[in-house]
């Protein structure tokens, strides 16, 4: 994993740009993220549990797909030397452990006056969307 964010100007972003990359959600990343949240319900720790629901297996946290969002706006579309300012999430599907997403951002809109940029992000797992959002964002320099 590239650990370089871009680094780029207000002027060198342009409505309709997009980034992408790959992430498969492991275990230890469940794991980290409900001691990192608090966050231990059994729908995504306890695999009995979870085999008894409509879903059959444990889900991966909405939330630990939403920070995905926050890698895409911090290390590619804007890039570094941005102010995370809004973010919308709509789960479409769930994603389970082992699951490989592909996360697309596309810039949506600018304004010049503001610095403020919208990130329109969409996350895939085997072609179908499973989440969306609009990630809005301003440069800081």
């Amino acid at each position: 994993m590239d650990n370089v964010a871009a680094h780029r100007t207000l002027s060198d972003i342009t409505i309709g740009e997009t980034a992408d990359f790959e992430r498969t959600i492991s275990e230890s990343d469940v794991s980290a993220f409900a001691h990192l949240s608090g966050d231990f319900n059994p729908l995504h720790v306890d695999s009995a549990y979870a085999q008894k629901t409509k879903f059959g297996r444990r889900l991966v946290h909405g939330m630990l797909l939403g920070s995905l969002c926050s890698r895409m706006v911090g290390m590619y579309v804007p890039g570094e030397k941005c102010l995370y300012l809004r973010q919308t999430l709509t789960f479409k599907k769930p994603v389970h452990i082992g699951d490989t997403v592909k996360v697309l951002g596309r810039v949506a809109s600018k304004s010049v006056s503001t610095k403020i940029i919208e990130v329109e992000i969409s996350m895939l797992r085997d072609g179908e969307e499973v989440v969306s959002g609009v990630a809005t964002v301003q440069l800081l320099e």
